[in-house]
This record gives C-alpha cells, structure tokens and sequence, in this order.
C-alpha cells in the first residue's frame, strides 16, 4: 500500500487536503472520487 496526499474541491469556494492509502495511483482517485464525487479531485501525489 502507498500514501496518497489527495487535493479535492469540496464546495465552489473550498478545498481540502486529505490522506488515502491505495496500490495505486489511480485506485487513489478512484476512492476519492467516491468519497467526494466524480470530478472534484483536483490532484493526487504519492507520498514517501
């Protein structure tokens, strides 16, 4: 498993940064998109 800090738009005015732990890059904005809806992910990076 790999840490992921995630970048997510929560509302039109708000963002926020949230850690997620995933195999893979894109199983990471898979779940962030599920916890937070399709599209409002604004960026992902694998963390050490």
């Amino acid at each position: 498993m790999n840490k992921y800090l995630i970048w997510v738009r929560i509302n039109p005015y708000q963002t926020a940064n949230t850690v997620i732990y995933a195999e893979n890059a894109w199983a990471a904005k898979q779940l962030a998109e599920a916890q937070y809806g399709v599209g409002m992910v604004l960026n992902y990076t694998q963390m050490d």
